[in-house]
């Protein structure tokens, strides 16, 4: 029962790449701009990409070094899932290394997220794409969040 398991190498250092996963200006600018980003353990993280939403507890912090949040609300709306609270309960974990200065490794666990729940395949591609989207955040400035499609 293995969960979801990323890493990637970032050509950005990790004080970049902390911000970029503590800040509301750094959520948005690679995840959702529909953010709301407590700074401190024990506040909240919300997310929304239309009608699916997340609400995450900090757990941890560690500048430069690790975000540890777990998820106290979700609701995902996605054509086919039929359970779409998977999420409560599960911890997200980042993990940051710096090989160089200029480097940082980053190693994202979403303990919980497993093989046997419903929304594993959607979230793990969301996922794929949303660490693309962070890459590209840290390394080049500009990010491709999720924005709610204009009416």
């Amino acid at each position: 029962m293995d969960s979801y398991k990323n890493n990637m190498l970032l050509c950005a250092p990790a004080a970049r790449v902390y911000d970029a996963l503590t800040t509301q200006h750094g959520i948005a600018g690679w995840w959702t701009r529909s953010c709301e980003v407590g700074a401190r353990v024990g506040e909240l993280v919300r997310i929304k990409f239309g009608e699916t939403f997340k609400v995450m507890r900090i757990e941890s912090l560690r500048p430069q070094s690790e975000v540890r949040w777990n998820v106290v609300d979700a609701q995902l709306v996605v054509p086919g899932l039929t359970r779409t609270n998977e999420w409560i309960g599960t911890t997200i974990l980042f993990q940051l290394s710096s090989p160089s200065e200029s480097t940082t490794r980053l190693d994202l666990e979403h303990i919980g997220l497993t093989q046997q729940i419903e929304c594993y395949e959607v979230c793990s591609q969301g996922w794929g794409q949303f660490l693309e989207s962070l890459k590209s955040y840290v390394e080049k400035g500009k990010g491709s969040p999720y924005a709610d499609p204009v009416s």
